[in-house]
């Protein structure tokens, strides 16, 4: 019990992490004043059944640990439910059992009781605490034992300021730590750079190194420093898979308590032998890997190595001269050169660092769950943002979750994509649906307790615009949608909302968090793993998707234009006469204007609703090109290059789904296809340019543009189909190299395509195969220009060399 002759105070702060311990709730913060642990006790797990199912499930005498209590909530069937309320994990667990056996359902019983918690109250990062100072504090992390919580808006001026560590390990290739690399800044701002290595001795050694006796003496000095500097975030590259995986295991080996948490707590893992960032546990601590974060914010790189994504966004690479060959020049440094090592070492921190800063993913990260109730640093995860969303608001409603999807097998068609018009084009104005899907679930009041809602009411069922004086909205395959408080068409606006001021006050990162949440809520609607999956549900935001293109598709070519090309949200309209249209920029947001209008005045009609739907105005590309599928006169989809002028009145070219963006064809082949695209818009010669490529290409002039470089997704013996090239030329590395490591997964592959197939590059035997180049990589990518210059790149090579 604490000492109730201590004050209540608020504390304000952000969750760094949530942990469930006991019939305590534990929460770090990170507030104005420094970190602080929080605790709510007596927290209780929650679960519902059927109050029918109670007495079978609990039995004459409650099960130790478990009470229930009816509730005036029921399931989407009508059926009264009970809540069930669990003094710890185990309880909850051996009844779960008890559950499955008896074939019994549980509702929301995946949601863990410290997300539960906050999610009640609407809570998603930032928090006020009431509570009382527990009287015996930590000096460095005290600890309030909290009465109750609610969501609050930390003030701006008073803004938590987070510390922030990037961390990088090198190592021998059996594991052993060599040192480690710290490089950040604390929540002052205070800059701090480290590195901790193994060694007696050093020439020149630069100012951040510390050496150490041993690799134990390593892990101890890194646990100190954690205390003393105290970081709120750890940043890093794999850093979870790789880096604290790695140290995890070494500790182990050592016997040493890893107590990298606050308040000396120890990093462990939920599975064993599962290192991944769902699985880590940290109190205290939130680790970011910079790849996982920048595909969540929707970064494309042809590779996401840490020298890849540097040198395009910073335009600097590691601080080594073999960066394929590392572990061995590693080695080499370790035994030669700690200072040099000691360099590269903290180089790896400062990039990952400085990718960091300069993609804002930091924010981003803050927005996210901000705007999700997330874990901070809980990558992916849309189901679970999803329900921390929708499930407060369903139960104010009246409702619990489903147990299971309803749909069974049953799916929904993807979005729309039209029959195009193949050919060369100028004048092609893209008009694009902004957010299509959400602004359908706003517009048709699309939303699972108002599906259940709507087929209750079951006025009109299945019939599409015969909706004039009842209460609900038609969907599709039989839905109907109440038009009754609807929650998922409520947390779209207030979305949408927000993310135009996002814009208007150039907040990039909160911006995309939310394009991206909303964008995602179909997907997780479509997504079996998600309890409210229900075909009617996702078929009645993709088959409206389906009926405004064409609709809108008709509307514009009422106007004696031509619609080339549609795809999900995305209409392709030609102007085949410019001189009859006059301005085209001017032209294109009257035409964007005259359909969004058409659409407020037909839903209005036929449906009585509100229209949210918005097309706009996207590009003019002065050229335009449309492929055929290949060895057909049938134009392809989802296949397109485009041109347009910049301000500077250069030719900037766009490329979609071409060879150009698909990092499996070789160098070569990709900057011949953009070389040969701009040269057709450009309207410069194609045919010499061929000729001279074809001719250097055979004389070995362009050999090291010919290399293909993959990644092993997985170890090469677990690689079921074994022709693929870059499987081939692995195998190849590790039987002529003797080393095996050449085959394990997240290893990049560089090969040519020789007499003899693929070879590795650091092991080539064969001879390249030219004809293989030509033939699969050039012909491919040139016929369909050369097509249009009436000719085909076979002819052009049998002139050539009848020329020889």
């Amino acid at each position: 019990m604490h000492d109730l002759n201590i004050p209540l105070v608020s504390v304000k702060g952000r969750i760094l992490t949530r942990h469930h311990q006991g019939s305590e709730l534990h929460y770090y913060l990170s507030t104005a004043e420094g970190p602080a642990r929080v605790i709510v006790p007596n927290a209780e797990r929650i679960c519902f059944c059927r109050t029918q199912d109670e007495l079978s499930l609990l039995g004459g005498n409650h099960e130790s640990g478990v009470r229930s209590e009816a509730l005036n909530l029921t399931t989407f069937d009508d059926e009264p439910v009970s809540a069930l309320y669990f003094a710890n994990n185990q309880s909850f667990r051996h009844l779960s059992r008890i559950a499955t056996d008896k074939g019994i359902s549980l509702y929301e019983s995946e949601l863990r009781a410290e997300q539960r918690y906050l999610i009640e109250r609407y809570i998603a990062l930032d928090v006020e605490f009431i509570g009382r100072w527990q009287s015996s504090q930590a000096l460095d992390t005290p600890t309030l034992i909290a009465e109750r919580a609610r969501r609050c808006e930390l003030d701006v001026n008073r803004e938590v300021k987070l510390a922030v560590v990037s961390l990088d390990f090198e190592c021998a290739m059996d594991g052993e730590l060599f040192s480690v690399g710290l490089y950040g800044q604390s929540a002052s701002g205070e800059p701090y750079q480290q590195v901790i290595m193994v060694g007696e001795a050093c020439d020149s050694p630069p100012e951040y190194l510390e050496l150490v006796p041993n690799e134990a003496a390593l892990i101890k000095a890194l646990l100190d420093w954690f205390k003393l500097h105290d970081p709120d975030i750890i940043i890093g590259w794999a850093v979870v898979t790789f880096d604290l995986a790695l140290l995890y295991r070494r500790a182990k080996v050592l016997n040493i308590p890893l107590t990298l948490g606050r308040l000396g707590t120890q990093l462990s893992w939920r599975v064993d032998n599962k290192y991944r960032p769902e699985t880590l546990i940290l109190p205290g601590r939130v680790v970011l890997d910079g790849i996982d974060w920048l595909k969540a914010a929707f970064y494309q790189f042809d590779s996401f190595s840490l020298e890849s994504v540097a040198r395009e966004l910073l335009g600097e690479g590691k601080a080594i001269h073999n960066v394929s060959h590392r572990a061995e020049e590693i080695a080499t440094l370790f035994r030669e050169d700690k200072a040099a090592l000691a360099h590269y070492n903290i180089t790896d921190c400062r990039l990952v660092w400085e990718i960091f800063a300069k993609t804002d993913l930091l924010a981003f990260v803050m927005e996210r769950s901000r705007l999700t109730g997330l874990e901070l640093g809980r990558v992916g995860a849309s189901v679970a943002a999803f329900n921390n969303l929708y499930l407060p608001h369903l139960h104010r409603a009246g409702y619990v979750a489903p147990s299971v999807p309803v749909s069974d097998g049953i799916e929904s068609p993807g979005g729309y994509v039209m029959d195009s018009k193949p050919g060369l084009y100028q004048h092609i104005l893209v008009l694009d649906f902004k957010s299509l899907y959400p602004s359908i679930i706003r517009t048709f009041l699309i939303d699972p307790k108002g599906l259940v809602e709507g087929l209750k009411a079951g006025a009109n069922a299945g019939v599409r615009g015969a909706n004039e004086g009842n209460d609900t909205v038609p969907g599709f395959l039989g839905a109907q949608f109440s038009r009754n408080s609807p929650i998922l068409p409520e947390l779209i606006a207030s979305l949408s909302a927000k993310r135009e001021e996002a814009k208007r006050e150039a907040n990039a990162p909160l911006s995309q968090a939310i394009k991206i949440i909303m964008n995602s809520l179909y997907g997780v609607l479509g997504s079996r793993g998600c309890v409210f999956h229900d075909a009617r549900l996702a078929s009645s935001i993709t088959l409206r998707g389906h009926e405004i293109m064409k609709q809108t598709k008709q509307w514009i070519e009422a106007l004696d234009l031509t619609v080339i090309y549609g795809d999900t949200d995305s209409t392709f309209v030609h102007i085949s006469s410019p001189e009859r249209v006059g301005d085209i920029d001017a032209f294109a947001r009257e035409l964007v204007a005259s359909i969004n209008e058409k659409w407020r005045l037909k839903l209005k009609q036929e449906f009585q609703l509100d229209c949210y739907l918005e097309l706009e105005y996207e590009r003019h590309f002065e050229q335009f090109f449309m492929p055929t599928l290949r060895g057909s006169t049938e134009g392809s989809k989802k296949r397109y290059v485009g041109a347009y002028l910049q301000e500077d009145q250069s030719l900037k070219l766009v490329f979609k789904g071409m060879e150009q963006v698909r990092s499996d064809w070789s160098p070569l082949a990709r900057e011949v296809q953009a070389e040969l695209y701009y040269r057709l818009f450009a309207k410069q010669d194609v045919l010499g340019y061929l000729k001279q490529i074809v001719d250097a290409l055979q004389r070995g002039e362009l050999d090291d543009k010919l290399i293909f470089s993959k990644r092993l997704r997985r170890n090469i013996e677990d690689y079921t189909a074994k022709s693929s090239p870059h499987v081939k030329a692995a195998t190849l590395w590790c039987q002529r190299s003797g080393d095996d490591s050449h085959g394990k997964r997240g290893e990049k592959i560089s090969y040519l395509m020789t007499q003899n197939g693929a070879e590795p590059v650091q092991h080539l035997l064969g001879k390249i195969d030219y004809q293989y180049y030509l033939d699969k990589q050039i012909a491919p990518i040139s016929d369909p220009i050369l097509s249009i210059l009436n000719t085909s790149f076979n002819n052009l090579v049998a002139k050539q060399m009848s020329l020889i």
